[in-house]
């Protein structure tokens, strides 16, 4: 055998990688020592596994990527010139890396490794864990805590590693050991706690492995483990507060942080939440307390309790973050196995909602993009929703919203807007101010947060008194201007959502039409043909301050009732004309120039056109026909019959009745049309009035009321009839009450059987009631029509049910032309119409943030 004479060392390079946390490039590389004989042939040898750290500190935002990449190369002779390239992209990478990248799910990331993950070997070298070594990291996990935070550190960086997680979890014994030193030891140590939750965290990344994580019951021992360093926090917050306390009472001073603003110390304002602040303390005298203290201390003294409160501060600043380590790959885990319901039902009864929301008082942004992303995934249950209801999570996001952090933001919004389906949270969100602030962001964001904000706003409008808050802010015309500049098909159906509730309030409407903006939104709606957009100027065209701005497009959207091929566009275009109750536009003129009359009756007749159409053109019948030669057209066309034909065919649809017989009063208040009405009509116009004088909707039997008192102030012979019916409509009970009387009494009440008046009802009867004067003699006739609605409430006689069916006409017709000729019956048909209500359901995932 030969004898060894020489020793060789030979470093082969490896891959190279970014460090998970620092500005870093880490550098493996293989150490081979080989023993030679006397020959030169190789004896012995050994291979070991190494990396090297090169931290790049003076990496910033503007740093020449490729000059740095060079430097590199002199510097760590590890690394093959042919690599050059491939430094400058890992460079790049650093000076570019976020914490979270938003286009994946956050569960997929792994959070930052602690220096305990990386365990050092003596010559400054890291000792990388090898897969065939497991059974010796397992052995470290019987000794002291030294040992176990050693083994548990190897094992983490095994766990790192995709591929190694299937061979560690055929290992029973490594998942075993973890398991009872977390369940033993977590409360001695919070970096042994970190490492092993870790590992754990590692398996929980992926689905197939979850069943490993909830057999050792890791999930419900990380949140007691959460549980107890939320109330651990809250002890030495406490603890400090008492020291600060402390120092201020006895100095007669006031603490406050410093910041640099301009190589500059600037003063902050008093707080009490200074323990977390990166600067250093400084200490003013109070102002209200100067003249009460006669405290005998020195400045020595004073220095010297300030350099303790310092020193506990530094502890406390070093716990929290150590803590929040713990606390965010404890609570990555616990998402991760957020999968399964009834895992999520179980972490509510533990109370993991209470531990997310009292996270949010803290500074640490990448924990609170955790918290935020899994309060975000626990709001799509109701009952956790609840649960962040009861516990004011409103309140405390108004504050991350000012945060610097856009993946904050974001993660905030998406959380805001899943809980914005819920009304009392709308209107506390509105309380705190979230809708100024959300106004301030659109007009900042980045265009991936808008769709979010938009939708926000959205639901934040769907509330009438909110509808006027966003007057205040500069929302009209921004969301005005962007849909008309907006090409983007993703916030579009949000963008017009918003615009179509907001226009239902007036002054907003006004705020729309400024700068000549109403006749850009008709040339972009008339450009595409979009019905969405034509709503918005719909619910423009309502109020009566914005109508006369609608006077020049009058005939181009008369004309576009026959030239549209789209059914939507052309009922929004219905509904505007419908909405200019103006008694300068002539729509006689414009109906006969556009042709219209032809397009008005095939649009009259049931199953050919849409309900909603229909309903649409008779509310534009009813509006046209206050103008008076528009009223002798639609007679001469025969109209008046089409809409009978409808009142046959849709006598259930209390809405279409209802504006039916608006039109027919509108007839009926013209002189030239009246008797077209009564006569031509082969009398089933009155007729079908008199038996709709009945119907159970309040609002048909008042405008029938009015129709009815036109008709029969003009027309005797139907004067006599309307008399009865209003008399039997208005005091039935008084009635049936007098019959069941008379008949036990006496039958000497029977009147001659052609008598119109029912056969228990004399004239000495009827002379007392209030729907005949005390003069019974006096004949009915036109002129005496007003006098009876005068003297209706006049009736001195107390025993009998008084009549109260006249009204007002003029009230009647204020009425309607307010209510943009519409009646409101059952559900309005602004709401129906106007008010776009997109319901966001759980179940719509396009939606719904998951």
């Amino acid at each position: 055998m030969d004898e060894a004479k020489f020793l060789k060392r030979k470093v082969r390079s490896g891959t190279m990688d970014v460090h998970p946390t620092e500005r870093a490039l880490i550098v493996n590389y293989d150490v081979e020592a080989l023993i030679l004989g006397e020959l030169g042939h190789p004896m012995l040898g050994e291979r070991k596994e190494c990396q090297k750290i090169i931290r790049l500190r003076s990496l910033k935002a503007d740093t020449n990527v490729s000059l740095l990449a060079k430097e590199v190369m002199e510097k760590c002779s590890l690394i093959h010139e042919s690599k050059l390239h491939e430094v400058e992209q890992l460079i790049y990478y650093l000076q570019n890396r976020k914490v979270i990248n938003e286009d994946h799910d956050i569960s997929a990331e792994p959070p930052r490794p602690t220096s305990s993950n990386i365990t050092s070997s003596d010559n400054g070298d890291i000792e990388r864990a090898v897969i065939c070594n497991v059974d010796s990291y397992i052995e470290l996990m019987y000794e002291e805590i030294p040992g176990k935070i050693k083994g548990s550190a190897m094992i983490l960086q095994l766990a790192r590693v995709p591929d190694n997680l299937l061979e560690l979890t055929k290992n029973e014994s490594l998942l075993s050991a973890l398991a009872r030193v977390l369940r033993e030891d977590w409360r001695r140590n919070i970096e042994l706690s970190h490492n092993i939750i870790y590992i754990f965290f590692c398996f929980s990344t992926y689905s197939q492995f979850h069943n490993i994580v909830l057999e050792y019951r890791i999930g419900s021992l990380c949140m007691e483990i959460v549980e107890y360093e939320l109330l651990r926090y809250d002890q030495w917050k406490d603890d400090m507060e008492k020291r600060r306390k402390h120092f201020e009472t006895n100095t007669g001073l006031v603490l406050f942080p410093l910041i640099n603003v301009d190589n500059t110390d600037k003063k902050v304002k008093p707080t009490d939440n200074i323990w977390n602040a990166e600067a250093p303390l400084d200490y003013e005298l109070k102002r209200r307390s100067t003249a009460d203290l006669n405290l005998h201390i020195t400045e020595s003294e004073i220095k010297q309790m300030k350099d303790d409160l310092e020193k506990s501060r530094r502890k406390f600043k070093s716990f929290t973050k150590k803590q929040e380590q713990l606390l965010r790959v404890a609570f990555y885990l616990l998402l991760n196995i957020a999968e399964n319901t009834e895992v999520v039902r179980k972490m509510r009864k533990k109370n993991i909602i209470g531990m997310l929301i009292k996270i949010l008082d803290r500074d640490n942004t990448d924990l609170l993009i955790l918290v935020i992303t899994f309060l975000k995934k626990l709001s799509i249950f109701r009952e956790n929703k609840d649960l962040m209801a009861d516990k004011n999570i409103i309140e405390k996001l108004p504050r991350l919203l000012q945060n610097q952090n856009s993946d904050l933001i974001s993660s905030t919004l998406k959380l805001l807007y899943n809980l914005s389906f819920d009304t009392k949270l709308r209107g506390k969100m509105v309380r705190v101010g979230l809708l100024p602030k959300l106004v301030k962001l659109l007009g900042q964001s980045e265009m991936k947060n808008n769709f979010i904000i938009l939708s926000l706003l959205y639901h934040l409008s769907m509330e009438d008194k909110v509808k006027s808050m966003f007057i205040n802010t500069e929302c009209i015309p921004m969301v005005t201007e962007m849909l008309l500049e907006n090409n983007d098909e993703r916030p579009k159906r949000e963008l017009t959502a918003l615009c179509i509730n907001l226009a239902a309030n007036d002054r907003n409407a006004q705020l729309m039409v400024e700068d000549n903006r109403l006749h850009e939104l008709i040339r972009k709606a008339f450009r595409n043909q979009d019905p969405l957009i034509m709503k918005v100027i719909r619910n423009i065209s309502q109020h009566d301050k914005t109508k006369k701005n609608f006077v020049e497009f009058v005939g181009d959207l008369a004309m576009a009732l026959t030239h549209s091929d789209s059914q939507d566009f052309i009922l929004e275009i219905v509904g505007i004309l419908g909405n200019l109750a103006l008694p300068d536009l002539d729509y006689a003129q414009i109906i006969q120039q556009c042709n219209l009359i032809q397009w008005i009756r095939n649009n009259l007749v049931p199953g050919k056109a849409q309900d909603d159409l229909i309903l649409e053109v008779v509310v534009l019948l009813g509006t046209a026909a206050l103008d008076e030669d528009c009223a002798q057209l639609l007679c001469k066309a025969d109209i008046l019959l089409s809409l009978i034909e409808l009142l046959k065919a849709k006598q259930e649809d209390d809405e279409i009745v209802l504006q039916i017989i608006y039109v027919f009063y509108q007839v009926a208040i013209h002189e030239s049309t009246r008797d077209y009405l009564i006569r031509e009509t082969g009398n089933e116009a009155p007729g079908y009035l008199i038996d709709l004088m009945h119907d159970k909707n309040p609002e048909i039997r008042r405008v029938c009321d009015a129709c009815l008192d036109v008709i029969a102030l003009c027309d005797k012979n139907w004067a006599a009839r309307i008399k009865v019916e209003k008399f039997r409509s208005h005091n039935q009970q008084w009635l049936e009450m007098v019959e069941s009387t008379v008949i036990d009494s006496a039958n000497n009440l029977l009147v001659d059987a052609d008598d119109s008046l029912p056969p228990f009802l004399s004239n000495d009867l009827l002379k007392h009631t209030m729907l005949f004067p005390s003069d019974n003699s006096m004949p009915f006739n036109g002129d005496d029509g007003e006098s009876i609605v005068r003297n209706s409430d006049s009736s001195e006689n107390l025993s009998c049910s008084t009549s109260r069916y006249s009204r007002d006409l003029d009230d009647i017709n204020e009425l309607m032309a307010r209510s943009k000729s519409r009646i409101s019956v059952g559900l309005p048909i602004e709401d129906r119409y106007y008010n776009t209500k997109m319901e966001f359901t759980e179940a719509d995932s396009s939606h719904i943030l998951i």
